[in-house]
């Protein structure tokens, strides 16, 4: 969505309609070099519902969606729930980010910094989502996930479009790619130093040998009912509030 709301912007001398197609195909060409893995091809639809949903007007509900497009994804391949690790992920971490990330930053707001409140808030939303399924995929526990995860995060988009505008270069002007390529390059090269640095930590870890998936149940279900409560009894983090509306248009993602 960020390289997508980058094309808009450079189109935006041209009629809408235009701008949107360009953003569209776009999408397209990004989830194809990305490999078309299942969490691409995921985050592309989404995207482009939402692109769709903005060039008519309509109201974009990112959790229907995200229903949506996981029933299509099913119904095309089904072996994708069992077999497929990454889309699991992908779907699991952004239905926090949708359903968690709001709960979340509403008992935090003691963070006066709204983007290191939103990255918290992020963060810990989809983690908590994430783990049981990680580990009974793994069985890694990681304890410095959540400082590892505030100190990228911030300067994921801008590698993101930094890393597509090197790669479009790349395509046109090749010689000109490598010069181009260093603020992306610099963006990962960070991104990598704090992942090793976290990494090599003591204890940084934690291996569980065996998690049965009964347990996977019983947690995502004991996680379920609690959100339940939360909503019920703080009309204030319901999903249709401004926070959740950022939250939303950021999980396209």
């Amino acid at each position: 969505m960020i390289v997508a709301e980058a094309i808009l912007r450079g189109f935006r001398f041209m009629p809408k309609h235009i701008a949107t197609l360009a953003a569209v195909v776009t999408i397209l060409l990004f989830v194809v070099a990305s490999g078309g893995g299942s969490s691409a091809v995921r985050a592309g639809i989404m995207a482009g519902i939402g692109l769709f949903a903005r060039a008519t007007g309509r109201t974009y509900h990112a959790l229907r969606i995200l229903s949506a497009v996981l029933v299509l994804m099913l119904i095309s391949n089904p072996l994708l729930l069992v077999y497929d690790p990454g889309f699991q992920f992908s779907f699991v971490a952004t239905l926090g980010l949708i359903i968690g990330s709001p709960l979340v930053v509403s008992r935090i707001t003691f963070i006066k910094n709204i983007l290191l409140r939103e990255t918290l808030a992020t963060t810990i939303a989809a983690q908590v989502f994430v783990l049981p399924l990680l580990l009974y995929e793994t069985g890694n526990l990681s304890l410095v996930a959540l400082p590892a995860n505030v100190l990228v995060l911030p300067v994921v988009p801008l590698t993101m479009l930094l890393s597509f505008i090197a790669g479009v270069v790349g395509l046109i002007l090749p010689p000109i790619a490598p010069l181009v390529g260093l603020p992306a390059y610099a963006c990962l090269t960070y991104i990598i130093v704090i992942a090793e640095t976290m990494a090599s930590l003591p204890l940084a870890s934690v291996m569980i040998e065996s998690f049965p998936f009964a347990v996977v149940v019983l947690l995502y279900l004991l996680l379920a009912i609690f959100i339940w409560y939360v909503k019920r009894n703080c009309p204030a983090t319901n999903s249709r509030g401004a926070v959740t509306n950022k939250i939303e248009f950021r999980s396209l993602s």
